[in-house]
């Protein structure tokens, strides 16, 4: 049977209704008696529930119903009444009018509280009844004795441990496998075009293909590479547009605004110049793609117009992962197919250990939770997944009685298997009923994302605090814990789904090491959304299918409260005529939309009109209770700029946190000043608001909730006064990044930066001397950009001690530079672009060699002349051959 997820949602509605009553008591007047009845009910209520949610092996359907009815009716309350709050605060927005209009007001108003009044002691009513009923069942009351969701976050905070390399990650005895395919993807004698890793879904695939394409011989043997996730979903424009972007592409990452114009001038292409180009640039360069996760031959058929074959590229491979053998054999006859086998007993218990008993944890396993462990392990039948899920989940057990508790809920899931039975499925459901109650609800956040989304951790953290998921700590909303935040405790909740192995690792950023992006593996998905179809959690349409199976219309008979929806672009991608338009989403009579309090909006095409627009705004305009609404996704025409014809404003937004992407060009800066609880913001300014932003309360010196800052300004500085004003900037602690776009003469003193600083861009004309004298004193600097007209450059030994990524833009007119021993001793990449004026330098720094951390070496324009020297052989080749990667361009 399903585990019941209700018991957080009436948590959540408990806490609401107790912030309902607080925040809104002048618009609660006369029923404010039946709310607090009605949040007494529920309170008595949760406790009924964890009895429940214990009886759940029994398989009880009427217990089932009971609590999926109790679920439906407190969160068919707090609706009613945020409604009527809602409808209260309007109303008495308008009686400054006419007397008439005035009263008419005052009579709604008492209508609509009798109405209100009255929809509360129904539900109220239904809430006892079922509540008695539990009792039949024989349910009675208890107070958990398991942790609760703060001691949990607690515990988690002090697992945490630094994230290791995602490649490293839960590898087992795959060094056999890694140089098998590594040598047929660089020995040229093989002549194989297409090398193909196979087996069953959780078995290791994109693990060891993200090994092939780390390894140092491939590295070095390849131009260019890019890897593509493909999935069953397969959108042939956008997977063939991001490889192309990828192989073209430096190996660092370009400016945002050079990344964004490349992308615009192939969104431009038709689909066949698209492909056409995309081979020319394979059969030009040997290229390595990688396309992870590739269901049927048809999926190569749409792709392959985009690559060379044998006869045309110049070592150009293809590396592919596919569950199903003859895929490979599809896209190339001659196709190595290399297929993963199944752990033995002893490498499984080898990986079973390393999530259990995580290294740097002072924790041993007993005797019988070893017996207990390898009885577990067996159930596993050596899928790499499975065991790694398992071990995560009994990483966060550190008792024998806990281990006896999992290993009879294994037992009991195995009941009715038999030998055929897939332990996968098994361990998943085992592994997602041990989540608590907080986590459930987290988990099924992810159920309406598209099939392979990057799961962004701020994003998703955001989406739980306006969904009422997260709250703070007793502790912390009583001020014994200074400046704990909800998304400290969101960051949490994430640190936990990953511990248990829920989530996986997509992407680390380069410089901090930090997680830029969380996946789903497919098999966990599919739990996902299994779970939310049964909880009714949240409904995915599809809007704009020419498919008559697809799902284009909205009818439920159910109330929704989250909504996925799936804009497809019905345009022929080939034709500048743009035949057709997104279909508009249908809503029958049986859909109720008003209760819709999250909304996901997708589009998979090139740009939205204004026509589509407004067919597709017409259903958000159902939507009465919206908390999260997300057009992120959505590529708006240039000529709308998106649905916001005028500056958008944030009055009455104090309560914000986070607040990134805000352009002073899109943007009404006369309501930052309204901004009064920021943690975190991140600005793009142009320099004539400047001093606007600067003299908000968010801003001021004496606010110490601002924690971090990044400011992006697009201006001059060379006057006294916009220099006093960059001195503003650079005067506050929490400024971490800063990117100087326009004219600067000179640089401020090292004293005069904040000592957070980590990423500093200066794309900027004017500076005539050398500024790495001032610069590499900046201690925690981690990423740098510059941009030169200084003849010499000089890095001294101890500067830049923490230095990662650096970056030179445009330095035609550098004829020397030196870099002492000692200096940079954190790089790990290098990029050099010169403008195509000519450059004078004539060689790289002798320094370099000392310089071992380097990872990747990048050279974009530059003479035929210093390409030579820098090559195998070439005279400076000595100072940079310890550098793993080495690329030219241009």
């Amino acid at each position: 049977m399903a585990e019941i997820v209700v018991e957080p949602f009436v948590s959540f509605v408990v806490e609401r209704l107790g912030n309902l009553l607080i925040q809104e008591h002048k618009f609660l007047h006369g029923v404010r008696a039946q709310v607090e009845q009605m949040q007494k009910e529920l309170s008595r209520m949760q406790c009924f529930l964890k009895a429940a949610d214990a009886r759940r092996e029994e398989g009880n359907e009427l217990v089932s119903n009971c609590i999926s009815e109790i679920r439906e009716l407190s969160l068919d309350a707090e609706d009613g009444i945020a409604t009527f709050v809602i409808k209260v605060a309007l109303m008495r927005r308008g009686r400054i009018h006419h007397m008439l209009k005035r009263y008419f007001c005052i009579f709604s108003e008492a209508r609509a509280r009798h109405m209100v009044g009255l929809e509360i002691e129904h539900i109220n009513e239904k809430i006892t009844h079922l509540r008695r009923s539990l009792k039949t069942y024989g349910i009675q009351p208890t107070i958990s004795s398991g942790e609760s969701s703060t001691s949990t976050t607690e515990r988690v905070l002090q697992l945490r441990r630094s994230y290791p390399h995602i490649v490293e990650e839960d590898i087992i005895c795959l060094d056999g496998d890694v140089k098998a395919v590594v040598d047929h993807l660089v020995n040229e004698t093989k002549n194989c075009r297409v090398v193909s890793i196979w087996g069953m879904g959780g078995i290791g695939k994109t693990t060891l293909a993200k090994m092939v394409y780390n390894h140092n011989d491939v590295r070095h043997h390849f131009d260019c590479f890019a890897w593509a996730y493909i999935s069953q979903q397969c959108k042939t424009r956008e997977v063939l547009e991001e490889i192309l972007i990828k192989l073209i592409s430096p190996i660092s990452q370009k400016e945002k605004e050079e990344i964004k114009k490349l992308r615009e001038e192939i969104e431009k292409l038709r689909l066949d110049e698209l492909a056409e180009k995309l081979h020319r640039v394979q059969s030009d360069k040997k290229c390595l793609v990688i396309l992870d996760d590739i269901w049927e031959g048809e999926v190569w058929e749409r792709l392959s117009p985009g690559f060379p074959n044998t006869k045309t590229a110049v070592g150009s491979k293809i590396l592919l992962t596919t569950r199903k053998r003859e895929v490979g054999f599809y896209v190339d006859q001659q196709c190595f197919l290399h297929e993963l086998r199944l752990l033995t007993e002893k490498e499984s218990w080898e990986l079973f250990q390393k999530k259990a008993c995580p290294r740097g944890e002072e924790f041993r396993l007993s005797t019988e939770m070893t017996v207990l462990g390898e009885e577990m392990v067996k159930h596993c039948g050596g899928l790499p997944l499975a065991i790694v899920v398992l071990g995560g989940l009994l990483a966060t057990k550190r008792t024998l009685g806990e281990w006896e508790k999992v290993s009879r809920n294994v037992d009991y899931l195995m009941k009715g298997k038999g030998q055929g039975g897939v332990p996968m499925e098994i361990v998943l459901e085992l592994s997602y009923n041990d989540l608590p109650y907080h986590l459930k609800a987290c988990f099924l956040c992810l159920s309406d994302l598209p099939e392979d989304e990057d799961i962004r951790p701020i994003k998703l953290i955001q989406r739980w605090m306006a969904e009422g998921f997260v709250s703070l700590p007793v502790r912390a909303r009583v001020g014994e814990v200074e400046d704990e935040t909800m998304l400290d405790v969101g960051m949490s909740y994430l640190d936990e789904l990953r511990h248990r192995c829920m989530i996986q690792v997509g992407q680390l950023t380069n410089c901090s090491g930090r997680v830029k992006f969380y996946r789903l593996h497919d098999l966990v998905r599919d739990l996902c959304l299994l779970k939310a179809r049964e909880e009714n959690f949240v409904k995915v349409v599809l809007m704009g299918e020419d498919s008559a199976t697809a799902s284009s219309s909205l009818s439920s008979p159910t109330t929704i409260r989250r909504l996925g929806a799936y804009c497809k672009d019905n345009r022929n991608v080939g034709d500048n005529r743009r035949r057709g338009q997104v279909k508009a989403l249908h809503i029958d009579e049986t859909c109720n939309l008003h209760h819709v309090r999250s909304c996901q909006f997708y589009f998979f095409g090139n740009r939205l009109e204004d026509p589509d627009w407004q067919r597709i705004k017409s259903v958000f305009k159902g939507f009465k209770l919206l908390t999260f609404l997300d057009l992120e996704n959505t590529r708006f025409s240039a000529e709308r700029h998106g649905p916001f014809k005028v500056k958008l404003r944030l009055d009455g937004l104090s309560n914000l946190e986070t607040l990134e992407g805000f352009e002073t060009d899109k943007f009404d800066v006369r309501s930052f000043s309204t901004l009064t609880n920021l943690r975190k913001l991140g600005i793009v300014v142009h320099e004539e608001d400047l001093a606007m932003i600067l003299a908000s309360p968010s801003l001021s010196h004496s606010n110490r909730l601002l924690r971090y800052s990044s400011f992006d300004i697009i201006g001059s500085y060379q006057t006294r006064e916009e220099q006093s004003i960059l001195r503003q900037v650079l005067g506050h602690r929490h400024l971490h990044k800063l990117g100087l776009i326009g004219s600067l003469t000179e640089l401020p003193l090292p004293d005069a930066f904040p000592p957070n600083l980590t990423h500093l861009h200066l794309f900027t004309d004017g500076i005539k001397e050398d500024p790495m004298p001032t610069l590499e004193k900046l201690p925690n600097l981690r990423r740098l950009g510059v941009r030169g007209e200084w003849t010499e450059m000089l890095c001294s030994a101890g500067g830049f001690p923490q230095l990662i990524h650096l970056e030179l833009w445009e330095i035609d007119d550098v004829e020397e530079w030196r870099v002492e021993r000692g200096a940079m001793p954190s790089l790990l990449h290098l990029q050099i672009l010169f403008g195509g004026r000519g450059e004078k330098l004539k060689e790289i720094p002798d320094g370099l060699r000392f310089v071992t951390t380097l990872g990747t070496l990048h050279i974009g324009f530059a003479s035929q002349e210093l390409k030579d020297r820098l090559r195998e052989g070439g005279e400076d080749f000595s100072k940079v051959q310890h550098v793993h990667s080495i690329k030219f361009d241009g």
